[in-house]
């Protein structure tokens, strides 16, 4: 980026579209979807048929992003998790993640092939006040769930599911928990070792995160 060019901040959620050139694949696009709806490309660092890995790693994240707008898209100099601008009173959802156990036994033996194991994951979502909650999402997708394990994303719920590139409205009604189900299918070979594993959810329409730590064991 150019000296000259004047840092802004762009706030939004992140996600990617892969074009195919006939059989080929052209990588990722990086799209920003600001607060107002409106999307802008963000322009990658790497080459066009790989993936950005400062970008890749936000995807279907609320983000921050500083850099400048150019005529093909903005050019980003930072990226990170979205920092509010300390709005005052805004309401908020309440947002928290169920998981069907805090220790997790795997079984690895005998040695060989081995059944997955489920493990239930629930994100739940309450607007607590006497009114309906509104929102969009850019796609069908309305929340993800990841496993990460020393920092490393294990297991991504959405991964290998097709969602409708469309504007989706989301409407929360004021009570209650909404409860959102999905099911880790748990493979023993993918575990190797033992320790503190970190589930975390995402409801992307408002683009609030909710994150749990469990323990995994082996059985022996």
């Amino acid at each position: 980026m150019k000296g000259d060019d004047k840092m802004e901040r762009f706030d939004g959620y992140l996600f990617s579209k892969l074009h195919l050139i006939g059989s080929k694949s052209e990588g990722p696009t990086y799209f920003l979807q600001q607060f107002d709806y409106k999307e802008y490309e963000v322009i990658k660092h790497a080459h066009l048929w790989e993936e950005d890995p400062e970008l890749h790693k936000f995807l279907a994240r609320k983000v921050t992003i500083e850099g400048a707008m150019s005529l093909n898209g903005i050019v980003y100099k930072n990226i990170m998790k979205y920092k509010p601008t300390g709005v005052k009173g805004e309401k908020r959802l309440v947002v928290d993640l169920k998981l069907g156990t805090d220790i997790l036994w795997v079984n690895k033996m005998p040695p060989g092939p081995q059944p997955s194991q489920p493990m239930d994951l629930t994100l739940m979502v309450k607007w607590p006040y006497r009114s309906i909650w509104e929102g969009l999402c850019p796609s069908t997708q309305m929340y993800d769930f990841f496993i990460e394990h020393e920092g490393k994303t294990i297991w991504t719920w959405s991964q290998g599911k097709v969602f409708a590139q469309v504007i989706t409205p989301v409407h929360i009604p004021g009570g209650d928990f909404h409860e959102f189900p999905e099911v880790w299918k748990v493979n023993p070979e993918d575990i190797v070792s033992e320790g503190t594993y970190t589930a975390r959810a995402i409801f992307i329409a408002s683009g609030q995160e909710v994150s749990k730590d469990f323990e995994v064991k082996m059985a022996h």
